[in-house]
């Protein structure tokens, strides 16, 4: 979904290599974890990551790979159809609006119980929403979903009441997970300090339980039998860690690991070649960005981190985006996997996303972004470095993350053409955990970062208000008064024509001022291992990705090699209606068509990678 966290969260440490999990997991003896044994008939999907793990606490968890384990554990009150993102049920099977649009009344879906077997009511959605409204720590992850939110109450089992105070056009991208009453409020006293692994099996009443996790090494989950959709076809998924994408890569060749994604495209093109390995490069609901710390305040007044004060200069800002070649980047770093950015929608969203007017592109030119700097009385010395206004030398630090090896490729381009107009570049390459820390506190100049982008646009537009500045789901320090009225004025839009008017006015803002150097769109390189899994529903339906965050659908979906034939044998359904209906027929059998070539939170409004 960045989000502030407590210093005590669950984090992922230094442990045994992921090639040691990998190893003793190959033949399925036993899970990472808890050590809970795995029979040798058991079905099981291992999953490589190579970003940490923040937290498990769906409170507070904002890393991709957090927050897609919390989908696989817990239902949000809507969800997002495979085919096309619109929301769909789940926790809530109906709902309608007050003809004010200020109230909405939902009733929850009685098929679902938790884990543990109770029944889930609407008590336990009053009890989540109250929690993060009431209290610092649980609005984390997910605070600014319910900014807008008046009062939630369960009139009874079956109905919740949401009143808001002013309309809200994003009510149903619900981006929140629903967690047990009758364990949070009983066993849990203080949110930022619980890991969500103090008790396993923990109890949730999604697809699949969290049953296992050791500290930087693995998570494992549990098909959930309770689960109100179906049964998985896989009973046990686990997450397995490496130290990048090149040692998870060997994994996956030699079957240490089924599925891997952020792929880079050298990678992926070597991986089409390979027996047993089917690749997919899917549309992705991602940006990557450079974004920018001006030190700007942050809501209580206070100065956001140590960032270098040229960055409040607009046309400093200009010049460093005018400053990068993006077609370069796409061509030689991304071999092609890519298209220019120009905002924070990406195009799987064609009715928000931005494309400016050809004259107001931004393009690649090095004597332009000189000119800006020179304009801004930012003057080159005699060795050509430019100086500050207090005549020191301008050097930028760039922060990044150490096991994303595209980043560095990306820095030293970055050095040269920064060079070129006066601006020394320092890059700081850390583990993620550090480079999350080192972003939420604002000790950085420039900073590589992505999100997921919602299907509906108010998450990823609420990131570049003032109230942002310095907050963990913030992504960056840009703060324009101006941007924050129209903010809310989109919010309060029931109009989708209106609306849409706004978001372009409001993105076209963004790119004006450089509240962040928006990069590429990039397609999500993915690979998995035929010889295990036949089949998977990728998100959209039509050229999309498995992993994709704003749903669970890839892992749900996950059907082994021959579970079909045995579900015909048995006269099984093989538990295929929930996903079948919901994409009309559409799902995409990945073993027996050719993947489509084409063209990032709140499926937990904005996760960062």
């Amino acid at each position: 979904m960045r989000t502030a966290r407590s210093s005590s969260r669950t984090r992922l440490g230094a442990g045994l290599s992921a090639f040691a999990i990998a190893a003793s997991l190959a033949s399925f003896p036993a899970a990472a974890g808890t050590g809970t044994a795995l029979a040798q008939e058991e079905k099981a999907l291992r999953v490589a990551i190579t970003q940490e793990i923040d937290s498990l606490n769906p409170f507070q968890a904002v890393f991709l790979s957090s927050t897609q384990i919390n989908r696989l554990m817990y239902e949000y009150l809507t969800t997002n159809a495979a085919e096309d993102a619109t929301p769909m049920p789940a926790f809530a099977e109906s709902w309608e609006s007050s003809e004010d649009n200020l109230t909405w009344t939902f009733k929850v879906n009685k098929d679902i119980k938790w884990s543990d077997g109770k029944q889930v009511t609407a008590k336990d959605a009053a009890f989540t929403y109250n929690l993060i409204m009431d209290n610092e720590d649980a609005a984390n992850a997910n605070g600014s979903a319910v900014s807008n939110y008046e009062s939630v109450e369960a009139t009874d089992d079956e109905t919740l009441v949401i009143k808001t105070k002013q309309p809200q056009a994003s009510m149903l991208a619900s981006e929140i997970p629903i967690v047990p009453e009758h364990v949070w409020a009983d066993k849990v006293s203080e949110i930022a300090d619980f890991t969500n692994t103090d008790e396993l099996p923990a109890v949730g009443n999604g697809a699949y339980v969290l049953t296992g996790y050791q500290e930087g090494q693995s998570v494992t989950l549990e098909a959930n039998d309770n689960y109100w959709r179906g049964r998985p076809k896989v009973d046990v998924i686990q997450f397995i860690k490496y130290e990048n994408s090149d040692a998870a890569v060997q994994g996956l060749k030699k079957g240490e690991i089924d599925l891997m994604f952020n792929l880079t495209p050298a990678q992926f093109k070597a991986l089409e070649s390979e027996p047993n390995i089917k690749t997919n490069a899917g549309r992705n609901r991602r940006y990557s960005e450079i974004t920018l710390n001006p030190s700007n305040p942050k809501p209580d007044g206070s100065t956001f981190g140590n960032g270098n004060p040229v960055l409040k200069d607009v046309k400093v800002r200009q010049a460093l985006a005018q400053a990068i070649d993006v077609d370069t980047l796409i061509d030689r770093v991304k071999q092609g996997f890519g298209d220019p950015a120009y905002q924070v929608i990406p195009p799987v969203y064609p009715d928000w996303t931005y494309k400016p007017e050809e004259s107001d592109v931004r393009k690649f030119d090095l004597a332009k972004a000189n000119s800006l700097l020179d304009e801004a009385g930012y003057a080159k010395g005699a060795d050509g470095v430019r100086v500050d206004k207090s005549g020191q030398p301008i050097n930028l630090r760039l922060l990044g993350r150490s096991d994303l090896t595209e980043q560095q490729q990306i820095s030293e381009y970055l050095k040269e053409w920064f060079a070129e107009i006066g601006i020394g570049l320092t890059p700081e390459f850390k583990a993620s955990n550090q480079s999350s820390d080192d972003q939420e506190a604002g000790n950085f100049d420039l900073a590589f970062t992505g999100w997921s982008v919602s299907p509906d646009p108010d998450y990823t537009l609420s990131q570049q208000t003032c109230d942002a500045v310095g907050a963990g789901w913030g992504d960056s320090g840009y703060c324009n008064p101006e941007y924050d009225r129209l903010y809310k004025e989109q919010q309060a839009e029931l109009d989708v024509e209106k609306r849409k008017q706004i978001v372009q006015e409001m993105q076209a803002m963004l790119y004006s001022d450089v509240s962040a150097i928006v990069l590429t769109y990039d397609k999500l390189l993915e690979a998995y291992r035929s010889d295990r899994f036949a089949s998977f529903i990728t998100m959209p339906a039509d050229g999309g990705v498995i992993n994709n965050q704003s749903g669970y659908w890839g892992y749900y979906s996950a059907t082994p090699v021959g579970a079909e034939e045995q579900a015909a044998e048995s006269g099984g359904s093989a538990n295929t209606w929930g996903i079948v209906g919901i994409v009309g027929g559409a799902a995409v059998l990945l073993a027996a068509v050719a993947w489509g070539i084409s063209r990032r939170r709140s499926a937990g409004a904005g996760d960062r990678e």
